[in-house]
């Protein structure tokens, strides 16, 4: 049965949440609103680190006017894995997974791209370079975020464009090829929903949202926060990225924040798969370091903050309203570092390109099941610390922990690899 024909879904119950907010109202509401949602932002952190802003503001309409919201549910289609259904906006209703796409464009500055603009800085149609599944499990205790190489071969299904047209199926293609299929009108809109499309059929995974974030506008989050500190762990001098930064702990400013984010040809191995992990790395960081910062006590601060963070964002119907975010927000306010999750989907190396490698589907599976994935990075900027389970060591009469050699001499055993420094300012 489509999915459609079922009873009102999230999408429907949001968007009507959203549509029917009064456009204006007494002044004394206005006032009430704007303290009710700044006492919802004690967990600005997730927003900083996902980039969906935060609701709390007092300054409602002017941040409100500066996210696009796209109603892309008619270019979804009806063939869908199935969502589970909800009267209620998905930021206040406990008990239920939230699982938005987020993704990082060019689309609105048309800046220089780093794999292939011209001089000029043009940018040939609509690229999406960073594509990340953000899973929010349903008692709000973690957050799940897997990033889709943008290399990984997939098929891409047939796309509805605003126009009413239908673009053909594609095989064997890029994974990013998506975005700039759905965007061949210009519709940032329609490139998140063919993505949408080629994720969800790729992972059999409901994706109630989406989010686009401006790469050139991400900057201004950074200097919001007077900085990012992040440890590179090698020079960089990348011109395609316009980077230029020394090894060691360092400050990051907003363009060299970006320079990190879109880094691949001089650094590493110059894959987008190592790539991936510094934009993880440079992601929890960002999450940290709003964590760590009181904004509700500096309301100009809090306003810069929150003006930057909205004005990077292209979203579908319902997560770019400012009352779903400070919901979402508020059943978030718990949330530490160690309970944001990152990793990258498993993989098999396909020539110069990837495809999902059997560990995926688990992967996914934990994901559909609302159980946490296997990370390779929290937002502390080390890695998961593994649960702490019985052993042999608690009973008296199990072996040292230090191990004999050959010659009968007792040496104590390997050390774990050390962890990347965690910086700060």
């Amino acid at each position: 049965m489509p999915r459609h024909a079922n009873a009102p879904g999230p999408r429907a119950s949001l968007t009507r949440a959203v549509t029917e907010q009064p456009l204006t109202s007494p002044r004394h509401a206005r006032t009430l609103e704007r303290h009710r949602l700044l006492r919802r932002t004690g967990v600005g952190a997730l927003a900083a680190a996902l980039f969906l802003g935060s609701g709390a503001t007092f300054a409602y309409s002017e941040l409100q006017g500066n996210i696009g919201r796209h109603d892309i549910d008619d270019l979804l289609g009806d063939d869908r894995p199935s969502a589970v259904a909800s009267a209620e906006p998905i930021d206040s209703k406990a008990g239920q997974p939230i699982n938005l796409l987020v993704m990082g464009s060019d689309v609105r500055a048309g800046e220089s791209d780093v794999d292939g603009a011209g001089a000029a800085g043009e940018v040939t149609g609509m690229r999406s370079d960073t594509t990340m599944i953000a899973h929010v499990s349903a008692d709000r205790s973690r957050v799940d975020v897997v990033s889709i190489p943008r290399d990984t071969l997939v098929d891409v299904p047939s796309c509805r464009l605003p126009d009413g047209t239908e673009t053909p199926e594609q095989y064997d293609v890029m994974f990013n090829s998506a975005f700039q299929t759905g965007g061949e009108t210009g519709d940032v809109g329609a490139a998140a929903a063919c993505t949408i499309r080629t994720v969800e059929d790729l992972t059999g995974i409901f994706i109630d949202d989406f989010v686009v974030v401006d790469f050139a506008g991400f900057k201004n989050v950074v200097e919001a926060l007077d900085g990012v500190p992040l440890y590179i762990p090698e020079p960089i001098d990348d011109p395609f990225a316009q980077l230029q930064v020394a090894a060691g702990c360092q400050v990051l400013d907003g363009t060299e924040a970006l320079g990190v984010a879109r880094a691949r040809k001089t650094v590493g191995d110059g894959s987008d798969i190592s790539r991936i992990g510094r934009q993880q790395e440079l992601v929890a960081a960002i999450a940290r370091e709003a964590l760590s910062k009181n904004l509700l006590t500096d309301l100009p601060a809090l306003y810069q903050f929150l003006d930057a963070a909205t004005s990077t964002l292209t979203t579908g119907p319902y997560i770019g309203g400012l009352p779903t975010m400070a919901g979402l927000a508020n059943s978030l306010r718990g949330l530490e570092p160690g309970a944001i999750s990152f990793a990258t989907m498993p993989f098999d190396w396909a020539g110069p390109r990837v495809v999902p490698s059997v560990d995926a589907e688990q992967m996914w599976e934990n994901i559909k099941a609302d159980r946490p994935i296997d990370a390779t990075l929290t937002g502390t900027g080390e890695a998961p610390v593994p649960e702490p389970t019985e052993t042999a060591t608690d009973d008296p009469t199990s072996p040292p922990t230090e191990e004999p050699t050959d010659d009968g001499v007792v040496t104590a055993a390997p050390s774990p690899e050390p962890t990347i420094p965690v910086c700060t300012k």
